[in-house]
């Protein structure tokens, strides 16, 4: 597979992204070793901004490792799925224990936000194909703008890295859009005990909307060979 030389400027992020993208997208098929000297030399780089891109890549879950064997692309199993959810379950449940300390006109506001994403969503999957919704990725929208009701940059930038699977799945076609209408449904449920300020219930519905994902997700992927 051939990759695009880059130009110099911002060079170790554009190896990064064009990396990840390549890897997100499967032309790195699973499992598959990836050679730090010969993706140097498609990408007309050194090795160093190469060795940089695969340590973040292994940071983001999509490669790993093998001591004295080489680094290879991560596939993503019902295990993987597990353990991400669990986590993105811990983050969302952390998110609904700080928001009484957001003033009512701050949660207004932000929860004005997430309605709009949804009505946004709900008039695109009325509109367009399910591949041009899924490439706008109007959950990762939603679930990113909830978790800064936490106000923490930190916890949104780990959330955002684990949210890789999600476009893994979408790009091998794993949401269909009953998925994704079960999906914005439960969405609103959240916002509307949000508004409600009813912190058990927005606990409840992050439980209910993140098992009912967890449980059709890896329903799919065993359909589809049991990895992506």
């Amino acid at each position: 597979m051939e990759l695009p030389k880059i130009d110099n400027t911002n060079l170790w992020d554009k190896t990064y992204l064009i990396l990840k993208d390549r890897i997100i997208h499967r032309q790195f098929k699973p499992n598959q070793k990836l050679s730090l000297p010969d993706l140097a030399l498609q990408l007309g780089v050194s090795r160093t901004p190469i060795r940089d891109a695969l340590n973040r890549l292994e940071m983001d879950g999509l490669v790993k490792t093998v001591a004295k064997v080489g680094t290879f692309v991560n596939a993503i199993n019902t295990e993987d799925v597990l353990d991400i959810i669990d986590t993105r379950l811990m983050l969302e449940l952390w998110v609904v224990q700080k928001l009484s300390a957001l003033s009512p006109e701050d949660l207004k506001e932000k929860t004005d936000k997430l309605e709009a994403i949804l009505d946004q969503a709900s008039q695109m999957i009325d509109q367009q194909q399910l591949s041009v919704f899924l490439k706008s990725d109007f959950n990762l929208q939603f679930h990113l703008e909830f978790m800064k009701l936490g106000d923490n940059k930190r916890n949104v930038e780990i959330y955002l890295a684990m949210m890789n699977y999600h476009s893994l799945a979408a790009e091998n076609s794993l949401f269909t859009k009953e998925m994704v209408c079960s999906a914005i449904s439960q969405h609103r449920q959240i916002v509307a005990a949000l508004r409600s300020g009813d912190y058990d219930q927005i606990s409840h519905f992050i439980k209910l909307h993140l098992d009912d994902s967890k449980q059709r997700l890896i329903r799919r992927i065993l359909e589809s060979g049991g990895e992506l």
